[in-house]
């Protein structure tokens, strides 16, 4: 009876392992989504993007009093050492960026220009921004670090 039973019981734990694997590694259903998202952004479409902006035109911006709001998606620990203020900043760390009540805290209105450290997660976020509807949201590129730069007699808002 064992000789029988054995197999028999390695056959359908095989045969259930099979059923209930998959060949493909990742989601099916997100990876189409990612591509269908993804999939525009040619060569040219990436050089001809409006989700970058300049810490010079930021810095205009400021000067000509535009209204627009600099969300700054750093950390606290590097807000605690250098951090934005104004009317126009408001910090709150990617890692919280998506919860309902700060996205409640977004405008719609006008322009969202996304603030990190050297752009890399201010992308993420802005991507993830606009994927839920934030149209008008936009990358500082080179982050905190370029508008550093861009801050000088010349550029520097008056006040």
């Amino acid at each position: 009876m064992k000789k029988i039973l054995y197999p028999l019981v390695s056959l359908a734990l095989l045969t259930v392992n099979a059923i209930a694997y998959d060949n493909t590694q990742y989601d099916n259903t997100k990876a189409k989504e990612l591509n269908n998202f993804y999939s525009h952004m040619t060569q040219k479409a990436c050089a001809d993007s409006k989700l970058f902006i300049k810490a010079e035109d930021v810095m205009k911006m400021l000067r000509e009093k535009k209204d627009f709001l600099l969300l700054d998606v750093r950390t606290n620990g590097e807000v605690g050492i250098v951090s934005l203020s104004g009317k126009n900043a408001l910090h709150m760390p990617i890692a919280n960026l998506f919860k309902n009540e700060n996205l409640n805290k977004l405008p719609t209105d006008k322009p969202i220009i996304v603030v990190c450290h050297s752009g890399t997660r201010a992308t993420l976020a802005a991507i993830g921004l606009k994927r839920i509807g934030f149209k008008q949201t936009h990358v500082l590129k080179g982050g905190i670090i370029a508008l550093a730069a861009a801050d000088n007699p010349k550029n520097a808002p008056l006040k």
